[in-house]
């Protein structure tokens, strides 16, 4: 591709990026107004899903929370999978059995004793996670219930490498991450920034 035609697309994708979560999170949020018994039912079905792959926890401030088993020490949430565009934004698409719920639904915590923890909750997104990007690199963390996002939590890829790879394999190392975070925008910078669909690799 040449390069003019490549900064374009480069450009297309990162105005992209930054319309992902607050647009469509406050669509999901603006018609959850449903019934609490809709509400315990939705809880209903995470629990009976999600105790195969996974443990119930009680935690004292959090409440209720699952995490899963069976996932290597160093896990973390939108790591296995990768990104592909809908009419709705990113969506994370990955093989985890439990994705369906806990990347769509609620969000995750990193907890000392436990690890990685995920909340329940009732809005669906096409992802739950925090956007930095630069030219050259486009990174993504959880989105906690409350607080900012830490070093640790954030996973960046080359920007030419986002779309059609798997994060796993496409991530650059960790020990870069806090220098990223510092040559990178966040997506609230761009907020005004319009909408553009992004041909994907085939």
């Amino acid at each position: 591709m040449p390069i003019t035609l490549h900064r374009v697309a480069l450009a297309a994708l990162l105005a992209a990026v930054s319309l992902v979560c607050a647009p469509v999170a406050a669509r999901a949020d603006a018609g959850a107004a449903g019934t609490s018994a809709s509400r315990t039912e939705r809880l209903k079905d995470f629990t009976t899903a999600l105790s195969a792959h996974g443990e119930w926890i009680n935690l004292p401030r959090a409440g209720r929370v699952w995490r899963p088993l069976g996932v290597e020490a160093d896990w973390r949430p939108y790591f296995h999978g990768s990104w592909t565009w809908t009419e709705d934004g990113w969506f994370w698409v990955t093989d985890e059995p439990w994705g369906w719920a806990t990347y769509h639904y609620g969000r995750w915590l990193f907890h000392e004793s436990y690890g990685w923890v995920w909340l329940p909750g009732a809005s669906w997104a096409p992802a739950w996670v925090a956007w930095r990007w630069s030219d050259e690199v486009i990174g993504w963390a959880p989105l906690p219930p409350a607080g900012p996002t830490f070093a640790a939590f954030w996973t960046f890829v080359p920007a030419a490498r986002f779309v059609g790879e798997r994060a796993d394999e496409a991530a650059l190392p960790q020990a870069r991450v806090p220098a990223l975070l510092l040559k990178t925008r966040s997506a609230s910078a761009r907020a005004s920034a319009p909408r553009v669909a992004v041909s994907r690799r085939g």
